[in-house]
């Protein structure tokens, strides 16, 4: 049985995924394809514009035969720590065999020749990161320049796109758990993962489906519905303030105040160094927002996605990413329960379709109430209680 694995955030689902998710099909002739998802926070620091349960379902009717939640803490992790977590995941199924990802080259051996060499980090590369960073250049500018200085033969540039680098994260991980899952690539279509603007006639990114409902209002026109597959599942959303890391500004401004008042350091947190928890604690009666903080913060050598990450570790509570304890289900297909049956006989880790009948810590359960808490008070709509929420089936 060939099953192969997509690890995702899916935020939101657009036209993109859909098209890989056929394309994975029709060149791996799988049997089933069982994707990793984030659930109600991502890896940008920020809250996913929608919820993990219309997500999953967008992807089930789109061709998915079985979505898995990945923990918050993966989640919202650094590149690294994502596709640890993500393929750590997988891996424990015991029953994914491929792993598929998008990448702007399109190019598995080129990739994996860049992923070895760093995995191995040989001591010439680590000295002249050491030296980039010195320069006040960011951690992946450094790192590229680092690489190009090494080995002049290595395709240094590939690390200046966000799906490259994702892909030789997840490759770096297989290496590291000695796994025996395939890794497998399918060139990105369409617009840039960074492009704003929603494009008719190609597929467009999920930053620009998110910055025009932002611009937008939460208005889905005609030309951004067509960039979703099954618009239905959107009725809620429409015409309703998107979420985004602003609407939880006071909860976070709070935490700070509250923290500030403590002797808990802010460096407990992940992501947090000693130098941004001071700035933090220095600025901090400059806060007028969560986005605007952010960027208050951010330096040349730290990104300001990795501000957001640890700003948002601060109000969810992480400290550090943490395995998965369960496969937590989300949803599946009907007609493809034996997937659903092999990761119960095979997989390593307890399988979860309900919460009440789950081993988790209901404290655990925080960040989805918050979200949710977040959402319902944002959008004017009913509060649905995570631990009576159900399993997809479609």
């Amino acid at each position: 049985m060939r099953i192969v694995g997509i690890i995702a955030e899916y935020n939101p689902f657009h036209q993109g995924h859909a098209y890989q998710i056929k394309k994975v099909r029709e060149l791996t002739q799988a049997d089933f394809i069982l994707v990793s998802m984030s659930g109600n926070f991502v890896q940008r620091g920020a809250p996913a514009m929608f919820d993990k349960y219309t997500r999953a379902h967008a992807a089930l009717l789109s061709g998915a035969d079985l979505v898995l939640e990945l923990p918050v803490s993966i989640a919202t992790g650094s590149a690294e720590a994502f596709a640890r977590g993500g393929v750590r995941l997988l891996h424990d199924t015991g029953i994914v065999t491929d792993l598929c990802f998008g990448s702007e080259c399109g190019d598995l051996s080129s990739l994996e020749r860049l992923a070895a060499f760093l995995a191995e980090e040989p001591t010439d590369y680590k000295l002249h990161l050491q030296d980039g960073l010195k320069q006040g250049l960011s951690f992946p500018a450094a790192r590229e320049q680092a690489v190009r200085f090494s080995d002049p033969s290595l395709p240094a540039e590939l690390l200046g796109m966000p799906n490259n680098l994702l892909g030789l994260e997840y490759l770096k991980a297989l290496h590291l758990y000695g796994s025996s899952i395939r890794p497998f690539t399918i060139q990105r279509e369409g617009s840039g993962y960074h492009d704003t603007d929603v494009s008719s006639g190609q597929y467009s990114s999920a930053s620009a489906i998110r910055a025009e409902l932002i611009r937008s209002g939460g208005h889905f026109s005609e030309e951004l519905l067509a960039q979703l597959p099954h618009p239905e599942l959107y009725i809620s959303y429409a015409d309703h303030p998107p979420v985004t890391e602003d609407a939880f500004s006071l909860l976070l401004l709070e935490k700070l105040r509250r923290l500030s008042l403590t002797d808990e350091p802010l460096s407990q947190y992940e992501g947090i160094s000693e130098d941004l928890a001071n700035r933090i604690s220095g600025a901090l009666d400059q806060f007028t927002g969560f986005s605007a903080f952010t960027d208050l913060m951010k330096t040349r050598n730290q990104t300001r996605t990795a501000i957001s990450r640890a700003l948002l570790h601060i109000l969810l509570d992480i400290q550090a990413p943490q395995p998965a304890c369960m496969f937590r289900v989300l949803g599946f297909r009907k007609d493809s329960r034996a997937v659903l049956t092999a990761l119960s006989e095979q997989g390593t880790l307890p399988v979860v379709t309900s919460l009440t009948r789950s081993p988790l810590d209901r404290t655990s359960l925080y960040p989805d109430q918050l979200y949710e808490s977040v959402r319902s008070i944002l959008q004017q709509t009913p509060y649905q209680n995570e631990f009576r929420r159900k399993m997809l089936v479609v």
